[in-house]
């Protein structure tokens, strides 16, 4: 280490100077820590203390020089078997559009020193999708792909190439342009066909025979491309079509061809067309054996489908049974026929809300991974035509892109949740008006309580259009879309007997086995078809399988070869018998997740080519799988469970040490949007024992939950970072403390917990007046106003409350709080029966709200307004004032103000004689309210309904709606105690309306059975709000009962 005082180079590991003395330390060049010298990373803000190494220079006339080792090893390691084959490739050649001139103008050194850049990228661009380099022209490159490494989707790696190599050398030009002044601009030309492999040396040199015109034709294309752009010919093309977008763009002419050569434009990677298993089944995958009835119910229900009657399909079984195999199968099947669009639900993913959404709405627009937040914003506006448009702020926040729509910016959270779930909604039902649509939700058990509501809600929104939904998951779990005339669930069991033994010779390539061994398989395995997979690989690792023949048998006594009793058993001893470098992979790589991107694994693991070297390994070995190729590497294990065991098999701590690198590695690569990985980084750092940055992050995700009404799990993670604090004895400094507190207030309000509101609002409060947050505390004074409303109180102690907040509120000058305080007490004294104090308080916070320009305050006066004029015996008043607002909330996407205005205008309409007008109104509320699964607003309304029936004489039908209203509030109660003074008063109502539609009936008697248990069953506090609203109704009914009785 160099001295900073005397510039003395010491040897590692020296504490102090030996010129001078002065100790040693390395000075973070971000924040000015001093960290010990043997740190890599600043200790304080994890800056990189170390400048990478420079590149060493390379000899672009000697291969081996710029090959990468895991490159070189594959291609020495298998060249006795390729030289002198006939192989199928794809040449492709680049230049420098205007290299004549740029060498006219600059210096040849700095010539060079452009080039040499350009070179680089290349390589690695060529390298990463496993191309190899024949030779450097000095202003391109000719390329091969498919020799001497074979691969058969060689002109698909070709064009991934391809495409990288432009966007790289766009980035690259700029610092050209600025460095320089000069344009640099490359173009491509691509061929495909066949030649003949030659000999290779071991410096990596490797000759070809071209057959025809295979790369005459490929340095045409090249020549003929413009600058920026990528050409390829007719072969290429047909190799590649459906996988690429691509254009004509013209003809050519070729020595020894009689007829032009069309050439083709590559414009972009196709997206939605591969799928996770595409790398396995290049690998081989097993053949699919023993499911045909349950293939032929899937294709039953497409079918379906196509005849426009939409289908839902659960597909359940127990982990390794085979059930995404089972659907990629029927996704092979229908092919084009269907635009078909997977959500992957991952283990760490239930905290994430819109996860599986998220990739359902991409694969939507088209958007692949490494596009930038304007081409994403492009790719939506470009998409959304027609009533799309209107929904483009929904599409952009949930893909967390600024949004600058003022209507949007001022939704409250309930407004934005409800607006996604229509706008999710209406992108999927727009894409199967083209052609049928089939929507597959992966590993359901792992869901997000947001998504899971999202799909409900879209799963009842689906009759009548062209979309077949499967949700594949374990038997422990039952989705709420699980119902109604349009489902079926599909159980998926393990194989028998005979299809189990069929799979087992699979494995082994079609050779039988020892019976009694395969009996063993059999029997142990329980037919699972991920189990038998590796306890077969597991016995051939071993070597206790060895082919004899046209047959494999045992190397030892039957009874000697161990057949673990759990897959789990399996999996472990598999790894235990890998290298450690590749075992070490495995395990860091499971600490990330089941899939993962090869530049945060390397970040993390800080190695180069060595890790692509490992990574091939574990590909071969079948243990990952590569699941995408462009424009980013990524990986994925081949089964969870295999995840799962490499991740337990970390010591505690060791798991700690690699959660916090990869949250640092992910603040470090994703420095610039970290918004849609806030919950991942709050997963890594709670893991990692790094308590402030874990409750940093944890705090970012419940507040983005909140924003999303996801309030379940808001209140998780925020508890999680109170729990954070309390166990690591952290200090929050005031803000944060007031935002947990806050927060968490708003979320137990949302899931029913009002005593736990009560008392985080108070502490949130408390912190905003011990520390001057006036603004703040506004916020919590409404919030503590429409809480109590929830709350058992008598008229004095409710009046001392408001007045309280109200005074308070008048003290730091802000009315349109005030107006909201005013009418949150105009409606809790208003239930109680105070119903002129409750119309004037509405009266007076409704003028208020206007002077003082809010327009939430206006809609909720004005809301009360309504309320009180029916409460007064004014039902045709209440309805003028509801005119118009439903549209508007509609517009606001405000469920819990339109529901309540829709179930209100549908009352006053019937008590005005406008029975039929009252029924519409309220059926719209009703299945607004079914697909959002809002049973607080659904009691209300099917009583309501209940009500307008028993009004026109059909008590019948009044039964029916009575009776679910009765079910639905009798269960909230159960749920959500709290809850149960809105909750009761639905049950009394119903209670009322279902002994009336028995009296109507002729069924006197039982309907007086009724009255004495429901009177004792009032008594309780649960009935105790707008007692008058029903108890007079079940007087006159007792005493109608009396007369008829004599």
């Amino acid at each position: 280490m160099k001295c900073r005082k005397c510039a003395t180079k010491n040897p590692e590991g020296m504490k102090f100077c030996g010129g001078c003395g002065t100790k040693l330390e390395k000075v973070c060049p971000h924040c000015n820590f001093s960290n010990p010298p043997q740190f890599r990373f600043c200790g304080e803000c994890g800056t990189a203390l170390e400048k990478p190494k420079e590149a060493p220079p390379i000899n672009y006339l000697e291969p081996k020089s710029y090959t990468p080792k895991f490159l070189a090893d594959k291609i020495l390691t298998t060249r006795s078997s390729i030289e002198g084959e006939r192989k199928l490739v794809t040449v492709l050649f680049a230049d420098v559009a205007n290299y004549t001139s740029m060498s006219e103008k600059l210096d040849p050194e700095e010539v060079h020193q452009i080039m040499d850049g350009c070179f680089r990228i290349l390589m690695d661009e060529i390298h990463k999708y496993e191309g190899t380099i024949n030779q450097f022209t000095g202003d391109g490159v000719m390329a091969i792909f498919g020799a001497p490494i074979a691969h058969e989707d060689h002109a698909q790696r070709a064009c991934y190439a391809a495409l990288s190599i432009q966007k790289g050398v766009m980035v690259y030009g700029e610092s050209v342009r600025n460095q320089w002044g000069m344009d640099f601009q490359m173009r491509i030309g691509l061929n495909s066909g066949p030649v003949v492999v030659g000999s290779i040396g071991d410096d990596l040199r490797v000759d070809y025979t071209a057959i025809g015109d295979t790369t005459n034709l490929a340095a045409r294309v090249e020549q003929a491309a413009k600058p920026k752009e990528i050409w390829m010919s007719q072969e290429t093309r047909n190799l590649v079509q459906g996988f690429f977008q691509d254009e004509l763009v013209g003809e050519t002419g070729v020595k020894g061809k009689a007829q032009p050569q069309k050439l083709f434009r590559l414009v972009s990677e196709n997206p939605g067309i591969r799928t996770r298993f595409d790398a396995g089944i290049a690998r081989g995958m097993t053949t699919f054996v023993g499911r045909r009835l349950e293939i032929e119910t899937l294709k039953t229900a497409f079918n379906r489908v196509k005849e426009g009657e939409a289908q839902v399909v659960d597909v359940v079984g127990e982990a390794g049974v085979g059930k995404s195999r089972l659907v990629y199968e029927f996704q092979n099947f229908i092919g084009s026929d269907a635009t078909i669009l997977t959500g992957i639900c991952v283990q760490y993913g239930r905290i994430i809300n819109f996860l599986p959404v998220i990739d359902v709405v991409k694969a939507a627009f088209g958007i692949r991974v490494g596009m930038d937040e304007n081409e994403v914003g492009h790719q939506i506006a470009e998409r959304s035509t027609g009533g799309l448009a209107a929904m483009i702020p929904f599409y952009r926040n949930l893909l967390s892109l600024k949004v600058e729509d003022l209507r949007f910016n001022s939704l409250n959270p309930e407004g934005r949740k409800f607006g996604t779930f229509e706008a999710v909604k209406n992108l999927l039902l727009s894409l199967s008006q083209e052609k049928p649509l089939v929507l597959f939700i992966e590993d359901v058990h792992w869901i997000d309580k947001i998504s899971e509501e999202l799909f409900t809600y879209f799963s009842r929104c689906i009759q009548g259009h062209g979309i077949l939904m499967i949700a594949a998951y374990r038997p422990e779990v039952s989705p709420p879309w699980a119902q109604g005339a349009h489902y079926q669930r599909l159980g998926l069991e393990t194989l028998g007997s005979d299809a189990s033994l069929r799979l087992v010779r699979n494995l082994l390539g079609g050779l039988p086995l020892e019976p009694a061994l395969e009996q063993k398989i059999v029997e142990k395995t329980g037919g699972n078809p991920f189990f038998m997979e590796e306890i077969v690989r597991n016995l051939i690792d071993r070597r206790d399988l060895v082919k004899d023949g046209d047959r494999y048998v045992c190397s030892r006594p039957i009874e000697q070869c161990a057949v673990p009793d759990t897959v789990q058993g399996v999996l472990a001893a598999r790894m235990d018998r890998l290298s450690e470098d590749l075992k070490q992979t495995m395990q860091v790589a499971s600490v990330i997740g089941k899939d993962f991107a090869f530049r945060l694994l390397k970040t993390i693991m800080e190695l180069g080519e060595e890790l692509r070297v490992r990574l091939t390994s574990l590909v071969g070995l079948e243990i990952l799988y590569e699941k995408a190729l462009y424009p980013e590497l990524e990986y994925i294990f081949k089964n969870a469970l295999t995840q799962e065991v490499a991740y337990e098999s970390l010591l505690k701590q060791r798991r700690q040490e690699i959660h916090g690198r990869i949250a640092l590695a992910i603040e470090e690569l994703y420095a610039n949007r970290l918004e849609p990985h806030y919950e991942l980084l709050a997963h890594h750092y709670e893991r990692s024992g790094k308590a402030e940055k874990a409750i940093e992050y944890l705090m970012l995700a419940a507040e983005k939950s909140n924003q999303s009404m996801a309030a379940q799990t808001a209140c998780v993670f925020f508890k999680q970072a109170l729990k954070v604090v309390e166990s690591a004895h952290i200090s929050l400094d005031p803000d944060k403390d007031r935002r947990i507190h806050q927060g968490l207030a708003s979320a137990s309000v949302d899931i029913g917990d009002i005593n736990a509101a009560l008392e985080n609002c108070r502490k949130a409060m408390d912190v905003c007046r011990k520390h001057g947050m006036v603004a703040h505390e506004m916020e919590i004074l409404v919030g503590l106003g429409v809480t109590r409303f929830f709350t058992f109180m008598e008229r004095e102690e409710a009046i001392r409350f408001y007045e309280e907040e109200i005074a308070r509120a008048k003290e730091v000058g802000d009315r349109g709080t005030e107006s909201q305080i005013l009418s949150a007490k105009g409606f809790y004294l208003g239930s109680l029966g105070y119903r002129y104090e409750g119309y004037n308080m509405a009266v007076e916070a409704e003028a208020m709200a206007l002077q003082a320009g809010d327009p939430r305050a206006v809609v909720g006066a004005r809301g009360l307004r309504a309320f009180a004029e029916r409460w007064l015996g004014r039902p045709r008043k209440a309805v003028e004032l509801t005119e118009g607002l439903t549209d508007e909330l509609s517009k606001m996407f405000n469920l819990n103000q339109l529901s309540g205005f829709i179930y209100f205008r549908g009352l006053s309409l019937a008590e005005m004689g406008r029975i039929e007008d009252a029924i519409i109104a309220l059926n719209h509320g009703i299945e607004l309210c079914e697909k959002l699964r809002s049973p607080i607003h659904l009691g209300r309304l099917y009583n309501t309904v209940g009500y307008c029936y028993s009004e026109i004489h059909h008590p019948e039908e009044a039964w029916r709606w009575n009776l679910k209203s009765d079910g639905i509030a009798r269960k909230l109660i159960e749920q959500y105690p709290m809850r149960g003074l809105i909750a009761g008063e639905i049950v009394a109502q119903a209670s009322v309306n279902l002994m009336e539609n028995l009296f109507d009936q002729g069924k006197t008697e039982e309907a007086w059975s009724r009255i004495k248990p429901f009177e004792e069953e009032s008594k309780g506090p649960d009935y105790y709000r707008s007692r008058d609203r029903w108890t007079a109704r079940l007087d006159f009914l007792t005493s109608l009962i009396l007369l008829q009785r004599g």
